[in-house]
């Protein structure tokens, strides 16, 4: 009977042990989205604006303000703070620069950024971007291709709906 109450015991501790790490990262991830989304927040009000529609992945966060027509972008390795007033915008388009390689099975092709390009109603306006995905800044994917064509179709229809 001890030794039941020993064995219980170590196993407890293994357990917590090994759940341990995972609780923090889960909780690391979820004060980190918290940090960005609240930099979104702050650029929006800079703006006289609110973040109506967000959403956060890895380093960056970008966001909406559907009544006052504007998109926001954060980026917190870098500290990139950008604005789009899309009522200047008749265009939102992903700009997809991809890479090609050659290695035993022939070709290879990787994407080396994801961009989200504005272009502007006026001719002498630049076009704005918002970069998802550098291969320079992180190794792999992790969403941000299907996240950047969501917001690619979420802009558009508001863009077009506005004409």
């Amino acid at each position: 009977m001890k030794t039941d109450i020993g064995i219980d015991i170590i196993g407890a501790i293994f357990s917590i042990i090994a759940i341990l790490p995972i609780v923090m990262l889960i909780v690391n991830k979820k004060k980190r989205e918290k940090k960005v989304l609240q930099s979104l927040s702050k650029i929006a009000a800079q703006n006289n604006c609110q973040i109506d529609q967000s959403e956060t992945l890895g380093n960056f966060a970008i966001g909406i303000d559907k009544s006052k027509n504007f998109a926001f972008f954060y980026k917190q390795d870098q500290e990139i703070t950008q604005s789009v007033n899309l009522s200047e915008i008749q265009n939102c388009k992903v700009i997809k620069t991809i890479r090609t390689f050659k290695n035993k099975n022939g070709n290879q092709k990787e994407i080396e950024k994801l961009e989200l390009s504005f272009i502007p109603i006026g001719k002498n306006n630049p076009e704005i971007t918002f970069e998802f995905f550098n291969i320079n800044e992180n190794s792999q994917l992790y969403g941000e291709l299907q996240s950047i064509e969501k917001w690619s179709r979420l802009i558009n229809e508001r863009v077009n709906h506005k004409k």
